[in-house]
């Protein structure tokens, strides 16, 4: 509780939205990542309480058919221990080895008990008798008789005890049960061995769903999923004890370098006085829980997901009602230091809002006041915005030679009097693109009168120097649709006649080409003059896109004057480029947007 007072007191002196932010993170955020990992740790000891409970479930099936081989081991050890024929076997005595061969045929002890009950490998009996052996009745000789397993059967005289051996013959290890039998004297006959089968044992643990390791007085793995440890001391469960009255115990193991959970079960088999079975169950934690924890990854995301979308809604309110405060106490502040002015807002319907239009009202009541005191009106200054005309001014329209065309048109008429075509031919065209100059301005023309201009220009230049000049117009549209504005083309047009007959003895060609492409209106002035090395066309780029303003008030319209009248008008991405090559050629191309006539 005094946590809870000292946090609310330290928020006091804060502002509302860090107040709101803090009880947001304070009641909801923290909460719900608490219960998140409660919840957590919680379905990891369920799922993990419930693995074992599978587990237990299973080693008991498994304890229980264990029990059932080894009893029938026993068992049969039982009939094979007070069995006459057996006795009789061993204690007569016989003149030849083929005697003894004949007694074995007749007398065939163990092989029903191998017929009928596959629980049981083999069975062989190591005879204190020195005859001569088959695959069942073996003499036991010095070795067999030094080895631990003999001895300890020896030892316990007629008791069942279970050993792990290693046959002689196959060299292959068996849980095996021996038992010492003794004849009518009471002398020792020999000991036998009943090998459980190997595959038995595989068969009744094959279903578990975790590494079962079955061993034999803690010492010796007799089996397991794993053939390499067969045979190997079960380190992972050495030295576990059983309380008073516990049949099983789990523990946490170190196993193959994982941490894992050990359900342990030891039990004695039937007639066994002195040695344990024990069960071990890996239970591998990390992989049991995998998948809660998977399941629990995805809650997690989900929950966080959800909590980072209601913290960006929480903190827009916050922005939103951190504005609207400002906003109010702005205007508060504005009155307090007698400014009688504050905005139309809507703050809403809330009662902020409901505080900021009683603010309004009682402003517009005080200034009520002071208008009818300094009988004063306020007058609202409008600005007027006037529109550059001057980027789209053009060279043509900034002279109005009147005079000029009348007096070509004089020279023109004396020429006619004095019977000289060709001077009245050359005076009437440059009167008629005087007349077009004049006409023009600042608004688009139709297309086929910006073509029209050039032929008559061409043809000028073509009386002037005679078939030097040879042109050729491809239209590949209808330029009746189109417009552009003026005298963009005639100076593209200039350019190549002049450069030509300055720099080149050759006859000079003109080609311009005419053509939609892809929405655009594409215009292409090529001539076969000397070119341009591509340096300089670097160079007159360059140029074109740093013009500045005086080159664009200069007494020619060239190409810059073009260039920027075009990007003024139809935008940035249009224009001018060039491409040329010395000795070929150059080509001028304007690229702007497809604009009809209305």
């Amino acid at each position: 509780m005094k946590f809870f007072n000292k946090v609310i007191l330290s928020l006091t002196g804060q502002k509302i939205k860090i107040k709101l932010l803090g009880i947001y993170l304070i009641a909801t955020v923290i909460p719900i990542l608490l219960v998140g990992f409660y919840l957590n740790y919680s379905m990891r000891d369920v799922v993990l309480n419930n693995t074992i409970n599978e587990v237990n479930a299973n080693v008991d099936k498994l304890e229980m058919r264990l029990n059932t081989t080894l009893d029938r081991a026993t068992s049969i050890s039982d009939l094979i221990y007070i069995n006459g024929d057996l006795k009789r076997l061993l204690g007569q005595s016989y003149e030849n080895n083929l005697e003894i061969y004949n007694a074995y045929k007749k007398n065939p002890i163990f092989d029903e008990y191998l017929k009928y009950y596959n629980e049981v490998e083999n069975i062989r009996f190591f005879m204190t008798k020195e005859m001569i052996t088959d695959s069942h009745f073996i003499y036991a000789d010095e070795d067999v008789r030094s080895q631990s397993w003999y001895k300890k059967a020896v030892g316990k005289e007629g008791r069942i005890s279970w050993e792990f051996i290693t046959d002689k013959w196959t060299n292959e290890n068996y849980l095996t049960l021996t038992r010492a039998v003794y004849g009518e004297k009471d002398e020792l006959l020999g000991i036998l061995t009943i090998y459980i089968s190997p595959g038995n044992l595989t068969s009744i643990s094959k279903k578990e769903l975790f590494d079962v390791y079955i061993s034999l007085d803690y010492e010796k793995i007799v089996h397991s999923k794993n053939p390499d440890m067969i045979g190997r001391r079960p380190y992972f469960i050495h030295n576990q004890t059983f309380s008073k009255g516990e049949e099983s115990i789990i523990f946490d193991a170190d196993f193959k370098n994982e941490q894992v959970k050990i359900y342990l079960r030891s039990f004695q088999p039937k007639k066994t006085l002195l040695n344990e079975i024990q069960i071990a169950a890996i239970i591998p934690v990390k992989d049991v829980i995998k998948d809660s924890n998977d399941i629990l990854i995805r809650g997690f995301t989900i929950v966080i997901l959800s909590l980072l979308i209601s913290i960006s809604l929480i903190a827009l309110f916050i922005k939103s009602f951190d504005r609207r405060i400002y906003i109010l106490r702005n205007a508060m502040d504005n009155v307090a230091k007698g400014s009688f002015k504050i905005d139309k807002r809507d703050l809403g319907g809330d009662e902020i809002g409901e505080v900021y239009r009683d603010l309004d009202s009682t402003v517009e009541s005080i200034q009520q006041l002071i208008n009818e005191v300094y009988i004063h009106k306020i007058n609202e200054e409008q600005w007027k915005r006037k529109q550059k005309e001057s980027e789209f001014k053009m060279l043509a329209s900034q002279i109005n030679p009147h005079f000029l065309y009348n007096t070509l048109e004089m020279i023109r008429m004396k020429a006619v009097i004095n019977k000289d075509q060709e001077v009245a031919t050359i005076v009437k065209m440059m009167g008629k693109m005087m007349r077009y100059s004049l006409e023009v301005t600042n608004q688009p023309v139709p297309l086929k009168s910006e073509i029209d201009l050039i032929k008559t220009y061409l043809d000028i230049q073509k009386l002037r120097f005679g078939n030097k000049i040879n042109y050729k117009f491809d239209i590949a549209c209808d330029i009746e649709k189109y417009e552009m504005f003026p005298l963009l083309l005639q100076p593209l047009v200039e350019n190549s006649i002049i450069h030509g007959i300055v720099n080149t003895t050759e006859n000079i060609f003109v080609q311009v080409i005419i053509l939609e492409e892809n929405n655009n209106l594409v215009i292409k002035v090529i001539d076969n003059g000397v070119g341009i090395a591509q340096s300089k066309i670097e160079e007159l780029t360059k140029e074109l896109d740093e013009i500045n303003e005086m080159q664009e008030t200069s007494n020619r319209i060239g190409l810059h004057n073009v260039n920027k009248r075009i990007k003024l008008y139809y935008g940035k991405k249009y224009g001018i480029t060039m491409q040329s090559k010395l000795g070929k050629g150059t080509t001028v191309i304007i690229y702007m947007p497809i604009s009809e006539r209305i």
